[in-house]
């Protein structure tokens, strides 16, 4: 459609109510085109919106934003051998029928203004499309490499890669509603998430979970540890590696946890399990983890791992390699797909048949979800109760406490007091 837009200064009043047609015919307004260079570009909104996210989400997300931004594809829903190459981001290289008809391409947007355009729900569809093609054909590779090395196959349908699609579109779009007048990703249905498979384990498969993890590998002390701590504290993998020194406190046996969502909250663990920590920490870490030494550096990694005759800090990689070893050895463990989570689930499932579901809760670090949760909170003092029946050993918000009310009575005078 052409408008005809006469100059300025041959009639203010035609030329205001050309202007305003013509924005009218293009969807947008005066007000828009005064705020037009205050429009991002796709690249810098994306960039901008990142840099906002945890570093996990920020990692997840930024998979499926970048390819709005360069671009991707073709990509097919076929799994022929020349389109199942990571090297090339899987895009389609048969030229066979059925890869051809089944192509489908985003075009680069990351030069462009945000706006409806670019963030449409035609690219939204597209994305998410192309998220759940990839996530199968990286499926189909990886469990060829588990089959090679004798490991099952994991689920490889792509669910969980389109679902993160949809939904970090979703966010995005939702930080430019002001440019784009809606969220066009909304509009894309979220596939239904699959049914979990984890089960929590038998009391004698996490006898020999953790007999295998002490008697085997190339560091049993340091993976003895981190399994230790699992059971113990129910910490995600999160937790473990970004675990510090600051966050040990000896003398009320306390670990100041801090995985999902960066909150700081308690757990009771033994004695033993903290006089290891701190001997491994300093053997490992050197003075920036000893508390009596000058250098001393509360924020120091807590967790070490050999790396030829020196020590780093562990990483997440370290789980992985836990997990494959569990699954390796043991046969159920391979079926079962046992990994550093399956301890997490295995304890709060114990905690919440023995002792109730406030325990389990209070156990997983889970928020409360209405009123009536306050009235059965689970503190943590009957956390530690519990956990020292199950495990196995004494902590001081439960035992001593008598010994320390009689000693309290008596320096006030009042040990005949009931």
């Amino acid at each position: 459609m052409t408008t005809n837009v006469p100059a300025p200064g041959a009639g203010d009043d035609a030329f205001a109510a050309a202007l305003t047609q013509l924005l009218t015919d293009h969807g947008r307004s005066v007000i828009d085109l005064a705020a037009a260079a205050e429009i991002p570009t796709v690249a810098d909104h994306i960039a901008g919106y990142l840099a906002t996210l945890t570093p996990n989400t920020r990692r997840t997300y930024s998979t499926h934003l970048v390819r709005l931004r360069d671009g991707i594809g073709p990509i097919c829903d076929q799994t022929c051998e020349p389109c199942l190459n990571p090297a090339t981001g899987f895009r389609c290289c048969c030229p066979c029928s059925r890869c051809l008809a089944s192509h489908l391409t985003v075009a680069p947007q990351g030069p462009h203004l945000v706006s409806a355009n670019t963030y449409s729900l035609n690219h939204a569809k597209h994305l998410a499309a192309i998220a759940r093609r990839v996530g199968v054909k990286a499926g189909l590779v990886a469990n060829r490499r588990r089959a090679q090395r004798g490991l099952v196959a994991k689920r490889a349908d792509g669910n969980g890669a389109e679902e993160t699609c949809v939904g970090a579109l979703r966010s995005l779009y939702g930080t430019a509603v002001a440019w784009t007048g809606a969220n066009a990703a909304s509009e894309v249905t979220k596939p239904r998430r699959s049914a979990a498979s984890r089960r929590p384990l038998r009391d004698f498969e996490l006898l020999e979970l953790v007999h295998l993890t002490e008697t085997s590998g190339n560091d049993p002390q340091l993976d003895a540890l981190i399994v230790e701590l699992g059971i113990a504290t129910g910490v995600r993998r999160e937790g473990v590696y970004t675990l510090t020194v600051g966050q040990i406190e000896p003398h009320s046996q306390i670990i100041n946890l801090r995985d999902k969502y960066k909150t700081t909250q308690p757990a009771p663990v033994s004695a033993d399990l903290i006089r290891r920590l701190r001997r491994h920490t300093i053997e490992r870490g050197g003075p920036q983890c000893d508390p009596s030494n000058t250098l001393y550096r509360p924020d120091s990694p807590a967790l070490w791992q050999r790396t030829g005759s020196a020590y780093q800090p562990v990483t997440s990689r370290r789980f992985d390699t836990l997990a494959g070893r569990w699954q390796t050895h043991l046969d159920w463990a391979n079926v079962e797909q046992v990994g550093f989570h399956h301890l997490r689930h295995t304890m709060s499932a114990f905690l919440g048949s023995h002792y109730g579901p406030q325990y389990k809760k209070r156990y997983l670090r889970h928020a409360d979800g209405n009123v009536t949760d306050m009235y059965g909170v689970c503190t943590l003092e009957e956390l530690a109760r519990a956990l020292s029946d199950l495990l196995q050993f004494d902590h001081p918000l439960v035992h001593g406490v008598d010994e320390r009310r009689r000693e309290t009575l008596q320096r006030l005078g009042l040990s005949h007091t009931s």
